[in-house]
């Protein structure tokens, strides 16, 4: 934690038994009760007499609720023994300004008790940049996430918070009280105005939210949480979000989303992008990974919707490449200084951006991810060759296929009634699919969703999930094992790929050499997306434009694939005797034979 005098006193009020919210909210009660009373050295006295200064606030306030805490907090007797050594200190300590900015940072320092906090105060002072939003107009915040970009917008302006959340509601309000920040906040949640924290909604109640209008509307949701019950069950709630508050927003609704809900397919998110387009004029600016710290492996971007006329096209701004530093990583300092270089998302870097019309937003899905549709230069020279030769989806090429997984057997015996080599994305080497080394069991029940999983000599296999974009070819070493009952199945992160008979592609060694280029697999990661795991939608693997040989070009690039596939086998051969001469070495110089050498 930082040395600050909420942290101090929270490592104390740990130490003695208080943990979790209770310590935090103890911490930053006692600091914000001293700074207001310093005329007692009783932690319960000074605790009733704020209270008693709260009461009236109102009971969904978070003011309110900080009487209500301060009234009981319901602690031990040695528990107000650490709180009044706790207030001691204080009083013995030469304190100058108090940096009411850094306590409410420690105050949060202990991310576990309150999940989904956002970006951390660093990252947010620019972020506040970024979203610009004009000092005259009215804003909220809602959910516990936005705390911190609550708190850095209310120093020059007054700002709603909804917290969602009542430890954080109580925390933020003392302190706002006693830094006086123009900050108003709201213990409610912001989706139905009942007292439940967001992150532990199961199901949306027939309620209103607990406003009626604000100018402008920012929220940034608990990712990866679904609807449990009610007629939204599996819609993500970040999707729920929208639907419920966006209108509640008369000029802008922004909100901070992880990227699954810009591309995943399913027919309810796919259709309310395509709703939200239709709408509002909408921008997406993609964000660096790492902006959300406690979780950094997290894809997330912002959504601006405005309440203008809609044009049915989308501003799309490349806000996540960013210079990384040798350790892979992008720093938070550093994701800050990034940030800055955009105001009211808009980069001072015009290639950044692009304008998606309608027709292009359609093709793909209505698909919102900026990495789709800003392409690097190396791309863009690609894209523009295919334009001077004849060119086709792939899908009119080859059918392209991702079946249900069968299901596997839970404690397979010795001699199971089937067994399967699951092909995984790391045995896709050098274009090729080397034979697979895990073994699958399966029930005799299982026996059609394993043919229809299985390769054949020829497929052409390609990862969609993960490390998406690694392709191979499928060789004669797959006959083999259906014939010993031991076919090759495809893990659920692969997709195959058959090519049609009689088609523009001759053969599947032309096809994978087509597909192995290298800007294939960039074009590829291009248009996939995910919140911690990146996937790649089949239709997008289906619409992927490939170049159409002619014969001359066909019979040149199976000449030159021949010629790999023996210089292939040259290395393996001079590799088995490098291995072999060094075997050698050893044995020599350990004086063992070679039934005892190393291997």
């Amino acid at each position: 934690m930082h040395d600050t005098l909420v942290a101090r006193i929270t490592r104390r009020l740990y130490s003695h038994g208080i943990g979790g919210g209770d310590a935090s909210v103890g911490a930053a009660a006692l600091v914000t009760a001293w700074f207001e009373d310093r005329s007692t050295d009783n932690p319960r006295d000074l605790f009733q007499a704020m209270s008693r200064r709260l009461h009236g606030a109102g009971h969904a306030s978070g003011l309110g609720a900080a009487a209500d805490w301060l009234e009981d907090p319901g602690f031990s007797s040695a528990q107000w023994d650490a709180l009044a050594g706790s207030l001691a200190d204080l009083r013995e300590t030469q304190v100058g300004p108090i940096d009411w900015t850094a306590e409410l940072d420690a105050s949060f320092a202990d991310r576990r008790f309150v999940p989904d906090l956002g970006p951390t105060i660093h990252i947010v002072k620019s972020l506040s940049r970024v979203l610009d939003i004009p000092l005259t107009e009215s804003c909220a915040c809602m959910f516990s996430s936005t705390t911190s970009l609550a708190w850095i917008m209310s120093a020059n302006r007054e700002i709603t918070l909804f917290a969602g959340d009542r430890d954080v509601a109580i925390i933020v309000a003392l302190l706002a009280r006693s830094a006086s920040r123009s900050l108003k906040v709201d213990r409610r949640n912001p989706m139905d105005g009942t007292f439940m924290p967001s992150h532990v909604m199961d199901g949306l109640v027939d309620r209103d939210p607990p406003f009626d209008r604000f100018d402008h509307i920012i929220t940034l949701p608990p990712f990866g949480m679904r609807i449990q019950s009610g007629g939204q069950k599996g819609l993500h709630f970040e999707a729920a979000q929208i639907e419920r508050l966006a209108p509640r927003a008369t000029r802008t609704f922004t909100t901070i989303v992880s990227d699954g809900l810009l591309f995943r397919e399913n027919r309810q998110e796919s259709a309310l992008r395509q709703n939200l387009i239709e709408q509002y004029n909408a921008t997406v600016m993609s964000l660096p990974g790492g902006t959300f710290m406690p979780t950094s492996g997290v894809q997330a971007s912002i959504v601006r919707l405005k309440r203008n006329q809609s044009d049915r096209s989308v501003l799309m701004v490349d806000g996540r490449s960013i210079e990384k530093p040798s350790t892979g990583k992008a720093l938070e300092q550093q994701i800050a200084r990034h940030l800055e270089s955009f105001q009211d998302l808009r980069p001072r870097d015009k290639d950044r951006s692009v304008v998606i019309a309608w027709e292009e937003l359609a093709a793909s899905n209505f698909s919102l991810l900026p990495e789709r549709y800003i392409k690097s230069e190396n791309l863009a020279r690609i894209e523009d060759s295919l334009r001077d030769r004849p060119s086709a989806p792939l899908e009119k090429i080859a059918t392209i296929e991702r079946a249900k997984a069968p299901v596997q057997m839970r404690d397979p015996d010795e001699d199971p009634p089937l067994t399967a080599m699951e092909i995984a994305p790391a045995d896709l080497e050098g274009g090729i699919v080397s034979p697979p080394r895990r073994q699958l069991a399966f029930e005799a029940d299982q026996e059609g969703a394993i043919a229809k999983v299985t390769v054949q000599p020829g497929d052409v296999l390609v990862s969609i999930k993960g490390n998406v974009g690694r392709v191979g070819l499928v060789g004669l070493d797959a006959s083999l094992a259906e014939i010993m009952k031991d076919p090759w199945v495809v893990s659920q992160s692969l997709a195959i790929i058959r090519l049609k008979p009689n088609g523009p592609i001759s053969s599947p060694e032309v096809l994978n050499a087509i597909l192995t280029a290298p800007w294939v697999q960039e074009k590829l990661e291009s248009m996939s997306g995910g919140a911690t795991v990146r996937t790649l939608p089949i239709s997008a693997l289906r619409s992927l434009s490939i170049p159409i040989p002619t014969r001359e070009e066909a019979d040149r690039a199976a000449q030159q694939l021949a010629e790999v596939d023996e210089l292939r086998e040259k290395v393996a051969d001079l590799t088995r005797n490098m291995d072999e001469t060094r075997s050698a070495v050893w044995q020599s110089l350990w004086h063992v034979t070679p039934e005892t050498g190393v291997q």
